[in-house]
């Protein structure tokens, strides 16, 4: 796939085992300054919240900005946010504002990051029949840091020192910028080995196609050629393209209703893990990796399935797959047990999540795939929160496997409506 692929592959798997790292270390910390379930669900609400708000903003930046150079940017600060962090728990001044101004900071860098990721994929693969397989090894490899080698460190060195998994991650983000950044050097220089296209004969300069440019012509087509580039205009072309492709609405809505219920669990897992399991740090950390395991072994194999089931298929499994993990955590009480049944949604969210990225890959032109991507991001980021307060709510009236049962019921409900249309339009999709 080339070295450039590889390269951004190794940023992602650094950056992701650091954020592995702080997603074990975030929740136990906000543990250690309250025992209100809903405010420990509000640090994930905050999370998505910010993701959400970021959604439109980021797209609209990584079609205009170089996207490693944003990327990279991202990684940097990422990493002095939690330096920061680090700081004010060593003066012993850390408190629950700034570790959710951290959650949220890591969020709008996240969202940023993932959609320049996204939308540079097809640009470091050498063919488009690698486009399924390279998403497969992205989300294998950030799957395999963040929900395996991370949070299986994480939960150990917060144990040790509350403050190493998050001095730890900030030393990632820095590593993967580099990694990032020699990456767009080998982009670069395998474009510049690109011939130039041919002159035509009569000595015109040839006209560069996709580029969209206004015409040059005086003070007037400048203003027209600002006014049509402008962040509205691109906000418009990305909602429109959007809304003009029921593939593309339905998919979104899909990935929103599993994300939604997704968040309701999780951001009540650290208290499932320590007060119903009865897990300690490390023990906490030890489950999500184990569990997680079963996610990165889904996710290397995603581009595979979805050539031999197609995209809709492994979609709606998935989310079948995520529904009946959730109604299990209710039932369950082991340990042991509870690693296989919450393993079940990472198989299930790994697979999905191939499906939905390459799907949206072959179904939006690139140099729209940022304003496009961004309207997605923005729906699923506002059901993430969501998702997250209520499941909080419910947890505070009840208590969290009554949480984790509703996220269930809601997921099967809102596929039975929403699968079967998806699976129509999908089996039309381009291959």
């Amino acid at each position: 796939m080339g070295k450039a692929f590889w390269r951004l592959w190794w940023a992602t798997g650094i950056s992701a085992s650091g954020d592995g790292l702080v997603a074990v270390a975030l929740p136990l910390l906000t543990v250690t300054l309250t025992r209100s379930p809903l405010v420990i669900a509000g640090v994930t609400a905050a999370n998505r919240a910010g993701a959400a708000i970021a959604a439109l903003p980021a797209g609209m930046l990584a079609d205009r900005m170089n996207r490693h150079r944003m990327m990279v940017l991202c990684n940097l600060i990422s990493g002095v946010a939690l330096l920061g962090l680090v700081a004010a728990m060593t003066l012993g001044s850390a408190d629950l504002a700034m570790v959710y101004l951290v959650a949220v900071v890591i969020a709008v860098c996240d969202v940023a990051y993932t959609l320049a990721v996204q939308g540079s994929v097809p640009d470091v693969l050498a063919a488009p029949e690698q486009l399924g397989p390279g998403n497969g090894r992205l989300v294998a490899i950030e799957g395999a840091g963040e929900q395996f080698l991370g949070p299986g460190v994480g939960g150990l060195l917060f144990s040790l020192a509350q403050r190493l998994p998050f001095f730890a991650d900030a030393a990632s983000f820095f590593i993967s910028a580099v990694l990032v950044r020699t990456s767009l050097s080998q982009s670069n220089r395998r474009a510049r080995h690109v011939a130039p296209p041919p002159v035509p004969a009569n000595g015109a300069a040839p006209e560069r196609a996709g580029r969209g440019r206004a015409p040059s012509g005086g003070r007037s087509g400048r203003r027209r050629g600002l006014h049509r580039s402008g962040l509205v205009a691109d906000f418009r072309q990305g909602l429109t393209l959007f809304r003009q492709q029921r593939s593309l609405k339905l998919l979104a809505a899909t990935v929103g209703v599993l994300a939604f219920s997704q968040n309701m669990v999780f951001a009540l897992l650290v208290v499932y893990g320590k007060r119903t399991l009865g897990l300690s740090n490390t023990g906490y950390g030890v489950f999500l990796a184990a569990a997680s395991l079963l996610g990165v072994i889904g996710a290397f194999s995603g581009g595979r399935l979805e050539r031999r089931f197609g995209p809709g298929r492994l979609i709606v499994g998935g989310t079948l797959a995520a529904t009946l993990s959730y109604v299990g955590l209710f039932f369950t009480r082991s340990a042991v047990l509870a690693v296989f049944v919450f393993g079940l949604q990472e198989v299930g969210v790994a697979v999905a999540n191939v499906s939905s990225v390459t799907t949206r890959q072959r179904l939006i032109p690139r140099k729209l795939f940022g304003r496009v991507g961004s309207v997605h991001r923005l729906i699923v980021g506002a059901a993430a929160p969501l998702g997250a307060v209520l499941g909080g709510f419910i947890a505070s009236l009840y208590d969290v496997p009554v949480a984790m049962l509703t996220a269930g019921i809601l997921l099967a409900t809102l596929m039975a409506y929403l699968g079967p249309a998806l699976l129509k339009i999908l089996a039309d999709a381009p291959a």
